[in-house]
């Protein structure tokens, strides 16, 4: 996304911190986090979005696929299974930074999200890449503050020019330990259709996927209304 350098740095593997959320959800909810609710439709309506921008979006298509051609690996029409949970994963991320941001205290201005937004190119190139990440072009400010605060914390446990690799491994397994933290105070719950557990450690690895494919186990005939983090709906 917006921290290349940071992806770069951090390529050494990462601890397994798994948290399950295998607890019951409410009927119609994707994610419950804190008080905050993700309901199954909100989340089917921000996809079929990013779809649609996406498939508009030729840089988007190019940075995702990792190809010069941006035709190549467009999604499908229908919404999928792992664009779902791709969606969830970047939506619930951005809600544990906001949390970490509090319990660390780590205040981000708006001056610090245009700062990385002008960083990326602009707006125009931050919404390509928050398209290649498989939000709406709407996430663009709520993915940049989540790698805003990311970044702070970061930078507070250790990573820097000129860290060692131990360093480097320390910053991240500290990081993955305050973003477990959040998932245990806000108490986390995935519904198993889109995979029933969160994988911090998964944040350094280069996967878009944190929820965790399972056998469902509840209705695909679940709806819901509600508001997703960030003022989505």
């Amino acid at each position: 996304m917006f921290r290349t350098a940071v992806k770069t740095a951090l390529a050494a593997g990462a601890a397994v911190l798994v948290l399950t959320g295998c607890q019951p959800t409410k009927m119609g909810s994707a994610a419950i986090i804190g008080d905050e609710r993700i309901t199954t439709a909100a989340l089917h309506r921000t996809v079929q979005e990013w779809n649609e921008q996406f498939r508009a979006d030729p840089e988007a298509n190019m940075r995702r696929a990792g190809a010069l051609a941006p035709d190549q690996r467009l999604p499908m029409d229908a919404v999928s299974d792992s664009q779902l949970r791709e969606a969830l994963t970047r939506l619930v991320m951005i809600r544990l930074s906001d949390e970490v941001a509090r319990a660390e205290r780590i205040a981000v201005s708006p001056g610090q999200i245009d700062g990385l937004i002008e960083q990326a190119g602009g707006l125009e190139r931050a919404e390509s890449i928050t398209l290649a990440s498989g939000l709406p072009e709407r996430h663009a400010r709520d993915l940049a503050r989540h790698e805003v605060i990311l970044q702070t914390v970061l930078m507070r446990h250790g990573f820097g020019p000129g860290a060692t690799r131990d360093r480097l491994e320390q910053a991240k397994q500290q990081t993955m330990r305050l973003y477990a933290d959040a998932v245990r105070r806000l108490d986390v719950r995935i519904n198993p259709r889109y995979g029933g557990a969160f994988d911090v450690s998964r944040m350094f690895d280069g996967s878009r996927l944190a929820v965790m494919p399972t056998v469902p186990r509840l209705s695909r005939g679940e709806t819901g209304t509600g508001e997703l983090p960030g003022g989505a709906g």
